[in-house]
């Protein structure tokens, strides 16, 4: 197929080697803070007029991260890397960290207030000089709705139906109509609760999820220091290496089955920071720090839980990768293991599903016709997805994020010195001359003397 290998070939490279060459710079120039200085960073994160709006955004940005991917993703890392890769997938959280820090700070830096609300993200903070300054932002928005219909729409939307079939034993095709009708009520009926909804779903998905793995750990305990000696024992082998940078670009992928070039954590590409913009009372340094938690609970806890239920029920990491994961669960839970990862899907799945819905609109124009029109055919593809093979799905959606990624990497490395200025304001960091800028008439502050995004660093 044309677009997996032009992914396969050109792009997946491409967008692997900037995130860790973007996130070591990042490292660098930010010093480790948040390694370093854990008491600082930690009572900076908790510093806010209002932690309820905070934890709203939060969950909103979780709910598109956070997916059947940190279950399947994890698995599949283990079948083809052993392990070893999950040394590897640890180590490229923290390359994450620093990326997702500099987005959403720079997010929250450049957002304007519209009404009661936000707009900004990505598109805000790539805008430029003259005429030309408006193109990357225009490129990206385009990238990002159509990223949305099929990432967040078809591949969520088949993935919540097949799961909601397998505990209904009703067909798929019905199940995504219903998800459908229940979608467009939550479209036109309260669109504007969506951020409301996704810090219900997400919290009772985690919890219920970090339980199941808990659970099963705890009952192979014997077993704990033998993974962990297997993991170190394992990682500095070429297979390893291989199935853990896998099963990192998978960790945050909403699919069942082998997906291929989704970036964990959405780090890099840009569609995070639409969702931390909704935060209120609060300073870009500050929510920033809200992105590198984001990373932790997604990678470090979910993906690493996952794998240590997963090695210390069966060590031996073979077969079909879904066969696998219930084989795990079912060592504790027995026949009520299928309820409980199909419940755990498809609350991550449809709280994805609407977290993307909001990706989409939020880099729409302002017309009313246009996003009416999104809304319905965004609702449409959940069906369409239940009924169809995703495959041209998951290669269109390889492309489109790899594109957004690339774009955003060049504006992150080129407005570094701005994030590196925020962070040392907000107490984070220190350096001999920081990048001044001047206030701009009319730029609203409702922070702590929120700068300019296009103010040019001295």
């Amino acid at each position: 197929m044309f677009l997996e290998t032009i992914h396969r070939l050109f792009l997946g490279p491409a967008v692997l080697a900037g995130l860790f060459l973007v996130g070591g710079y990042f490292c660098f120039r930010l010093r480790l803070f948040w390694l370093f200085h854990p008491h600082k960073t930690t009572k900076t994160l908790f510093l806010g007029e209002q932690p309820k709006s905070v934890f709203v955004a939060v969950c909103l940005a979780l709910a598109g991260t956070m997916g059947v991917g940190n279950i399947t993703g994890v698995a599949l890392a283990l079948i083809t890397g052993g392990p070893g890769a999950i040394f590897w997938m640890l180590l490229s959280a923290f390359f994450a960290m620093a990326v997702k820090y500099a987005e959403v700070t720079l997010a929250m830096d450049s957002r304007k207030r519209v009404g009661t609300g936000w707009q900004g993200g990505a598109p805000f903070y790539m805008k430029g000089k003259g005429k030309g300054g408006h193109i990357l932002p225009l490129i990206f928005s385009i990238l990002c709705v159509a990223c949305a219909v099929f990432q967040g729409s078809v591949i969520q939307g088949n993935a919540a139906a097949l799961s909601l079939s397998r505990i209904t034993h009703l067909s798929p095709v019905f199940c995504g109509a219903s998800l459908t009708i229940l979608t467009l009520i939550i479209f036109f009926l309260g669109r504007h609760k969506i951020p409301t909804i996704t810090a219900l779903l997400i919290p009772c998905a985690t919890g219920l999820y970090l339980v199941m793995c808990l659970a099963v750990i705890l009952t192979h305990a014997s077993s704990i220091p033998s993974v962990i000696r297997t993991i170190f024992d394992s990682a500095f082998t070429p297979k390893a290496g291989v199935g853990g940078v896998l099963g990192f670009l998978l960790s945050d992928g909403a699919r069942i089955g082998c997906a291929r070039g989704l970036l964990s954590n959405e780090a890099g590409c840009g569609t995070a920071p639409l969702a931390h913009i909704t935060a209120e009372g609060t300073t870009p340094a500050r929510q920033g720090i809200w992105g590198i938690f984001e990373v932790t609970l997604d990678t470090v806890v979910v993906c690493t839980l996952t794998a240590f239920a997963c090695l210390c029920a069966l060590p031996t990491a073979t077969g079909d990768v879904h066969l696998y994961i219930t084989e795990v669960f079912s060592s504790v839970f027995g026949t009520f293991s299928p309820f409980l990862v199909g419940v755990v899907i498809v609350f991550f799945a449809f709280s994805t599903t609407l977290t993307w819905a909001f990706y989409g609109l939020s880099c729409l124009g302002k017309s009313p016709y246009l996003r009416v029109l999104y809304l319905i055919l965004y609702a449409l593809c959940v069906t369409i997805g239940a009924a169809c093979s995703t495959e041209m799905a998951f290669s269109m959606i390889d492309v489109l994020l790899g594109m957004m990624t690339l774009i955003n990497l060049v504006i992150l490395l080129k407005k570094a010195d701005r994030v590196v200025t925020l962070s040392a304001k907000e107490g984070l960091l220190s350096v001999n001359q920081t990048c001044g800028y001047a206030p701009v008439p009319g730029h609203p502050r409702s922070q702590d003397d929120q700068g300019h995004p296009q103010t040019p660093a001295r």
